[in-house]
């Protein structure tokens, strides 16, 4: 019968309760959307970064990563990377040749980062192979060819089938360099890194800076982002004397903003919460008082205090479960549509390049979140309750039938 008369009561003032459907449907929804925004944000600059600077792991000689020295070799390179190959939860792996060096065209210089690779196994750590603009992914075989990104070659004014300089130093101590031909030119969603990155044939590499065939830096891609920080131990357990290091601790700055969106979300999710507990209670306690002399009667025919709470407490969660309903359904349909659409901030482009970020924004949210915020609305509700609930429960029948 609690149940019964409780539904009853909610659309009794119909107004009341749409208001109060309608900000617990509108509040959610924004709530949900600006999480899901904050989602695809940080989940598109963890990509940009995995798969432009630091596939999910690498591994260097000690100090490389500090100071990138051309000497800082991987001692026996090839084991070590079919090691790596052979170890369980790696699906693709690359050894390459780094050298920090010096390029320049007619008109002017820069600092850039060549990178050796072999062209084939790059395709399955990098994204460089699809991000070509212009040209191609070294589909011919010429001698020293090389891609680089798109703003370098705005920097140094070079188009396709031009050359590139770069001189860099060699192991020995001296100062050697050579020509590369352009033969594709990529652009990616990470601004620096299409400024310093060129990319050449580790053979070229390796025979104009004299490197005899050392491996400077090796790449993997894990089977799953999810198997990274296991299958970071377990490589830095196989190969103590080496550097290995995932995606977050190569980019910092990257890790450090994943775990601080989760904190925004959550803060978030609270002020909304708080705000739905305030306006809960507000509405819940209009109706107990607009209804004082109705609850004096029920009470002086014999229900129960604890019955009367009981009623309060099913009608606020009732309420809030149909809101929050609402609002969840609403806010996984915009997700799930913007998802696939995307969201156009072509107008504020080259700021979110900046941050590694494409113009076209993917919100997204994961299912579990979708019950986490059901869980807080029900949550919500009986702290909401609570205070209109003990307000009814405590009416004195004698006072509550002389008001009018």
């Amino acid at each position: 019968m609690i149940w019964t008369i409780s539904w009853r009561n909610i659309w009794r003032n119909k107004k009341r309760s749409g208001i109060l459907l309608a900000a617990i449907a509108s509040g959610l929804w924004a709530g949900l959307l600006t999480v899901g925004i904050f989602n695809g944000m940080v989940e598109q600059m963890v990509r940009s970064a995995i798969n432009t600077r630091t596939s999910h792991v690498q591994i260097h000689a000690p100090g490389f990563v500090e100071h990138p020295d051309v000497v800082s070799t991987i001692p026996d390179g090839e084991t070590v990377l079919a090691r790596v190959r052979a170890a369980d939860h790696v699906s693709s792996a690359v050894g390459r040749s780094v050298v920090p060096g010096m390029g320049s065209s007619a008109t002017t210089g820069t600092a850039v980062v060549l990178r050796g690779i072999d062209v084939e196994a790059e395709t399955g750590v990098s994204d460089v192979h699809s991000s070509i603009v212009e040209g191609s992914y070294f589909d011919t075989n010429g001698r020293n060819e090389c891609v680089l990104g798109h703003k370098l070659a705005e920097k140094l004014n070079l188009t396709l089938g031009g050359k590139i300089i770069i001189n860099a130093q060699a192991p020995d101590g001296s100062i050697t360099g050579g020509a590369f031909r352009i033969v594709g030119i990529y652009r990616t969603v990470a601004t620096q890194f299409d400024k310093t990155a060129v990319f050449a044939r580790a053979a070229d590499v390796d025979r104009t800076f004299e490197l005899g065939g050392e491996i400077h830096e090796i790449a993997l891609m894990a089977d799953d982002i999810r198997t990274v920080p296991l299958l970071t131990k377990q490589l830095a357990a196989s190969f103590p004397d080496l550097d290995v290091r995932s995606w977050d601790e190569l980019v910092p700055e990257i890790g450090m903003m994943t775990s601080m969106s989760q904190q925004m979300n959550s803060i978030l999710m609270v002020i909304i919460m708080l705000a739905l507990i305030f306006g809960i209670t507000n509405t819940m306690l209009m109706g107990v008082l607009e209804r004082i002399r109705e609850l004096g009667v029920l009470m002086a025919l014999g229900m129960r205090p604890r019955s009367v709470f009981s009623m309060i407490v099913i009608e606020t969660i009732a309420l809030s479960a149909l809101g929050g309903t609402a609002g969840i359904a609403a806010g996984a349909v915009t997700i799930t549509l913007l998802s696939k659409s995307g969201i156009d901030l072509s107008i504020v482009a080259t700021g979110l390049e900046s941050f590694g970020m494409a113009s076209r924004l993917y919100p997204s949210l994961a299912p579990a979140q979708y019950a986490m915020v059901a869980a807080l609305v029900i949550a919500t509700a009986v702290v909401g309750s609570l205070y209109p609930g003990v307000k009814a429960a405590r009416l004195q029948p004698m006072e509550a039938l002389r008001t009018y």
